[in-house]
């Protein structure tokens, strides 16, 4: 759980633009047509827009039909863009990559990759079909078959979307359609996943299910309409149609509170609450509540609580 938050807060494709720069191109050939309002350039295309810069073999620059000042920059043939800011540099690829001078957006597409490196490490990286960050509202998308790596963790996704302060700091993050996130041997699945890193809370919803391994191999397996975890708080909440696996356990309720223990930052205990079952070893437990430890490993049960033991063999009265 840890690393994820950590994750989200190092975004980096986010801070890759200027608020307002002078724009200035390099090529070995030039070519501008004012009545067409446009500019052609080809060889060696260097286009520095503040502290942003971009190479590409081929670009093309719109200007203003009134103001005849640059207002969109379209590089093509697999161009490159990046930021370097003291010990930290941020680094764009993809098929094509437009700068928009006037909406403040950048836009990459086809193939896109987004690279934030600190002390010419690789920190995190994202590939997607498309991604575009926009000033104005600060908000960034990916779209389209996205991977985002960062450590151990590994997350794939329809969408992504991220809203971002002045500082490059993550103020709502959520991963849209079939989301998978995976960390060494764990694995959490949904169809939506979203991160409000002020309340250091997530939420994962349609069809979510976590798959946890411990270090001595154990597991335990949660399903879910939707699961909510509070950092603060250590609890794991999961509601509708609730299934928990552990070792032979195996529970299943209308909702379930999941604490994990703030030490080992494992799961310790978990409360079922509306009406639910338990069976180990072949036996049943119905209650309106029951609680499960799994280390040490018991459960309680109270509220009607109905018990079916399951016996060896068969009981004979009769001769």
């Amino acid at each position: 759980m840890k690393k994820i938050f950590l994750t989200i807060a190092l975004i980096a494709f986010t801070t890759m633009y200027a608020n307002s720069a002078n724009v200035v191109i390099e090529a070995k050939k030039q070519t501008i047509k004012m009545d067409q309002n446009k500019g052609f350039f080809e060889g060696n295309v260097q286009v520095s827009v503040g502290d942003i810069k971009v190479k590409s073999p081929r670009a093309e620059l719109d200007l203003d039909p009134v103001s005849k000042k640059p207002s969109l920059a379209t590089f093509f043939d697999n161009p490159y863009a990046f930021q370097n800011k003291e010990n930290k540099k941020h680094e764009i690829k993809a098929d094509i990559i437009k700068v928009s001078l006037i909406k403040k957006s950048v836009l990459a597409q086809g193939n896109s990759q987004s690279i934030m490196m600190e002390n010419r490490q690789p920190i995190m990286t994202i590939n997607a079909d498309s991604q575009e960050y926009d000033t104005n509202t600060k908000l960034m998308k990916a779209d389209g078959s996205v991977v985002i790596h960062y450590q151990d963790l590994e997350t794939f996704s329809n969408k992504a979307s991220a809203i971002v302060d002045k500082s490059g700091n993550i103020e709502n993050l959520k991963l849209i359609g079939n989301v998978v996130m995976k960390e060494k041997a764990n694995v959490i699945k949904g169809n939506m996943f979203e991160y409000i890193p002020q309340r250091e809370e997530f939420q994962v919803s349609g069809n979510t299910s976590s798959d946890v391994t411990f270090e001595d191999g154990t597991r335990v397996y949660v399903e879910a309409r939707y699961q909510q975890f509070n950092k603060l708080t250590s609890a794991l909440v999961a509601g509708g149609n609730v299934k928990v696996k552990y070792k032979d356990y195996f529970a299943q309720g209308p909702k379930a509170q999941l604490f994990v223990d703030p030490k080992t930052n494992k799961p310790n205990t978990v409360i079922f609450t509306g009406r639910s079952k338990i069976t180990s070893e072949g036996s049943t437990v119905e209650a309106d509540r029951i609680k499960m430890t799994l280390n040490p490993k018991a459960f309680f049960a109270d509220g009607n609580v109905k018990t079916s033991i399951s016996q060896d063999g068969n009981m004979e009265i009769m001769p």
